[in-house]
């Protein structure tokens, strides 16, 4: 009995080992510079995403920085699915949240305000690209093209001018959506 057990294991642990060779996860890293084309201005931003490749895919977490408009940090999931034998061309979608910097202030819209607060909102993109093999063939130049979405919001406090010492206090509320073309050039190690 103890020899039928330990031939079982010991299958298993041949079987799971052959599968464990067969699989290719790698760990890879992206940076890019983006610069953003928009309806109101034109600004840049960049990124820096971490996660694993599995065949024609990839799946990480980003960090960027967006200095579209008003300036915030997004936080987001990044997903990749990269095209044909040799994996040139790829598609992605990123789906996370933006935070403020918090060095934000309200613009014109806002009036004569004597406060405000800004907060975050959803942060989107997506796009198509190319990736060019580098000598070793592990790190590749990335360029790509795609919509960026990102939300803000701002609670402006504004005092109405008035004579009697209990004035009254008006909140004004702010959604920002920016959407804007993203064209971008980075690395991919």
């Amino acid at each position: 009995m103890r020899k039928k057990i330990l031939l079982i294991f010991l299958t298993l642990i041949a079987c799971v080992k052959l599968h464990a060779q067969q699989k290719k996860i790698h760990f890879r890293s992206i940076g890019s510079l983006s610069y953003f084309i928009g309806q109101s201005r034109n600004d840049w931003g960049f990124q820096i995403i971490n996660g694993i490749a599995f065949k024609n895919y990839f799946s990480g977490i980003g960090v960027g920085a967006d200095y579209y408009y008003y300036n915030s940090y997004p936080l987001f999931f990044d997903q990749r699915v990269y095209v044909g034998k040799k994996r040139i061309l790829f598609g992605y979608g990123d789906l996370g949240y933006n935070f403020n910097n918090g060095h934000n202030k309200p613009g014109k819209e806002a009036g004569y305000y004597t406060s405000y607060r800004f907060s975050g909102g959803l942060y989107t993109n997506v796009g198509m690209g190319i990736r060019i093999p580098l000598k070793n063939k592990r790190s590749f130049l990335t360029f790509s093209a795609g919509f960026a979405y990102k939300e803000l919001h701002n609670t402006a406090k504004i005092y109405s001018g008035c004579l009697a010492p209990l004035c009254p206090v008006d909140y004004q509320h702010y959604h920002y959506d920016n959407g804007r073309v993203d064209l971008k050039a980075g690395v991919d190690f």
